[in-house]
């Protein structure tokens, strides 16, 4: 049997993104704190996040992730982190804290387990191997794989929120609806509720705004958008905001400057 090659440590990810600095932050933020899910993983990298690092990542999702379940957990995580001494050992809430935050994106396990995950394996790999080290290359490879998947994921799901909000935001002020012409199509509307519907795979009966969505989404399928919004989907799309952990505003929806933002027409 060969020895075991010595791995290189690894870097954290980080990636740039000139256009859209939320979108970087929440990347960013992502691949910090993936590291922070067990012991194991920080002890592969070349350097450890530090404890300011580890709270400006989740600020950056409490403050610009529109979901309110993984902006709960970031802030559980928050309140965890807040234990941890700056050159002490990492108390255990936080490795908890952070892997309750990753599943909050939906984002699995890793089929290793949390404490035997080194940041070198992925899924893909611990199925298929039985047991053996992949060489350094291909794991280096895959866990780029993994990390850019799952950053990926995160960052369709915040736009698929961002979409269906933008709408149902509409649609819960009538007065804001009326001004919005042209009105966009059925099929467009439908459509962003079918991308947040599907962005969440088997997760989706986890959330609760699965049932207020799926009830918007029949509505709006059977109206033809025009200038006055049927009161069942004003009604409908309030109870998917509210889901979302959207306040109604100051006001409320009926104010005569409903929520600050109107429905796209755009094709995203």
């Amino acid at each position: 049997m060969k020895p075991t090659q010595p791995r290189e440590p690894r870097a954290i990810r980080r990636t740039s993104n000139p256009d859209d600095k939320e979108g970087e932050a929440l990347d960013n933020a992502f691949h910090l704190l993936r590291e922070m899910t067990s012991a194991r993983r920080l002890s592969t990298l070349v350097s450890r996040p530090t404890r300011s690092e580890v709270l400006q990542a989740a600020d950056d999702y409490i403050a610009y992730f529109p979901l309110e379940q993984p902006r709960e957990r970031a802030r559980e995580l928050r309140e965890a982190v807040l234990t941890w001494r700056e050159g002490e050992e990492i108390p255990q809430a936080v490795y908890e804290a952070t892997r309750q935050f990753v599943l909050s994106l939906g984002v699995r396990e890793p089929a290793c387990g949390w404490e035997n995950d080194d940041g070198y394996q992925v899924r893909a790999i611990d199925r298929d191997t039985y047991g053996t080290e992949p060489p350094p290359e291909a794991a280096s490879a895959a866990a780029s794989r993994s990390y850019s998947d799952a950053s990926k994921k995160a960052a369709r799901l915040a736009q698929a929120v961002a979409g269906v909000v933008n709408i149902a935001g509409a649609l819960a002020s009538p007065r804001l609806w009326a001004k919005a012409t042209p009105w966009p199509s059925r099929e467009h509307l439908v459509e962003h509720l079918d991308q947040l519907l599907s962005a969440f795979g088997a997760e989706l009966d986890h959330q609760k705004f699965a049932a207020p969505a799926r009830r918007l989404r029949a509505l709006l399928s059977a109206w033809e958008p025009g200038p006055h919004v049927p009161a069942d989907v004003s009604e409908a799309a309030r109870d998917l905001l509210a889901a979302l952990g959207i306040e109604e505003p100051p006001g409320g929806w009926d104010a005569p400057e409903g929520p600050p933002e109107g429905p796209s027409n755009d094709s995203g």
